[in-house]
């Protein structure tokens, strides 16, 4: 009888895993400013552990994004499409927000990505 339960509950997660993931799914937020449509939200490589790699993060231009210490914050790319506030006076709309956060949302990666810097040789070598 145990197993049988056990086998029913996994049968039951399988059965709700496409309603949990749509649950889960991010959905756009009708009224939200959403920063990654803005004018002064910008894309910059940063440094984490080692000089010959970065990742790419993402700063407010206009300085409304900070830590309780006022320094500056900033986020990683991945999760740039759930950034959003109910309002901004620095906001300046890129375009159509809906439309911007759908293609956005499937063409950035869904976790850091390392790349690596190359240097320049010189053609004497």
């Amino acid at each position: 009888m145990m197993i049988q339960t056990a086998e029913l509950e996994v049968q039951e997660a399988r059965a709700l895993q496409p309603v949990l993931s749509q649950d889960t799914a991010e959905e756009f937020q009708s009224g939200k400013i959403y920063c990654a449509n803005c004018i002064h939200c910008k894309l910059i490589p940063a440094k984490p552990d080692r000089e010959d790699r970065y990742v790419l993060r993402i700063r407010c231009a206009a300085g409304k994004w900070k830590k309780k210490l006022g320094e500056e914050k900033m986020y990683k790319y991945c999760t740039i499409t759930r950034r959003y506030l109910d309002n901004c006076d620095a906001y300046e709309e890129m375009g159509d927000t809906r439309e911007f956060i759908r293609e956005l949302r499937k063409n950035i990666p869904n976790r850091d990505e390392f790349y690596t810097l190359f240097e320049d040789k010189d053609e004497d070598d």
